[in-house]
């Protein structure tokens, strides 16, 4: 579900959409989580791994709700290159993590240590895509207006960037701690 190829603010809208429903799909599972949680007296791993796991999923279909929400809010209805480059960032690190907790099961360090190290190098490609790009926008943005919407949507997809290097963190603990 990319946000990066949208090409009108219909497309946009349908992508937003879909997302919200699987945000919103996301939150019943981490409440489920949460009261299977308290309910279980033995679990696969510790319960605090498994609340910061859901917690940090939870946390980036929050972030990437917002952002789709940004988009629509700030009437941006064809994505811009620099913006296409970040969201893919963030669409790369999505599938990796998604990858990871596919494997969770099989408590096989080796097998999801690729999949961190991939969210590690994107979450420094963000990071240095970020920089380039706010240095740019302060530079050529001359409408005022334009250079709070770009700035703000920058800021919460490099945060969301930030989030997929937080939950792999999560599940590479929990790798350490389970193989």
């Amino acid at each position: 579900m990319s946000l990066a190829k949208v090409n009108s603010r219909a497309e946009l809208i349908a992508r937003r959409d879909e997302i919200k429903r699987l945000e919103h799909v996301g939150d019943e599972l981490t409440h489920r989580i949460f009261e299977e949680l308290n309910l279980s007296f033995i679990t696969p791993f510790d319960r605090e791994d498994i609340y910061e796991l859901a917690k940090g999923i939870d946390d980036v279909l929050d972030l990437m709700d917002h952002v789709a929400d940004l988009l629509l809010l700030y009437q941006i209805d064809k994505i811009e290159s620099d913006v296409a480059l970040l969201l893919n960032v963030v669409n790369r690190a999505i599938d990796e993590i998604h990858q990871s907790v596919r494997l969770l099961r099989q408590m096989n360090y080796e097998s999801i240590r690729e999949h961190i190290v991939r969210v590690h190098e994107m979450e420094n490609e963000g990071d240095r895509l970020y920089r380039l790009f706010m240095g740019k926008l302060f530079a050529e943005q001359k409408d005022a207006i334009q250079l709070l919407k770009y700035n703000s949507l920058f800021n919460e997809m490099e945060h969301t960037i930030d989030k997929c290097e937080d939950l792999m963190n999560s599940i590479e603990s929990i790798m350490l701690k389970n193989a």
